[in-house]
């Protein structure tokens, strides 16, 4: 949660996809949807991720639970991640920002 900017307003990437939508000028129209598809992609995965993570975290008490469903919860979040970065990563590439 924190590492996609859910557990502070302090923390790096909190309300990152309003950020994007604010600097969405300096995308150019030559890349304007890409920009756009970039953003949604980036909040679609890191929501999932947020809420794969707290699901997690209740996985071993909710009736079926185990560590068998905490694993498949973290996984999930996992891939969410990977998803939020690689669109953030489009984000930076296309107004040209160097990480």
């Amino acid at each position: 949660m924190e590492y996609l900017g859910f557990k502070s307003t302090n923390d790096p990437l909190f309300q990152a996809d309003k950020t994007m939508m604010r600097l969405k000028d300096k995308a150019g129209d030559s890349r304007e949807v890409e920009y756009y598809e970039a953003i949604d992609i980036f909040a679609q995965n890191a929501e999932e991720a947020n809420s794969m993570a707290f699901v997690s975290s209740w996985g071993e008490a909710n009736p079926g639970g185990g560590k068998d469903r905490i694993k498949l919860f973290i996984e999930r979040s996992k891939n969410n991640v990977i998803k939020s970065k690689d669109a953030l990563k489009t984000v930076m590439d296309i107004l040209d920002l160097k990480p």
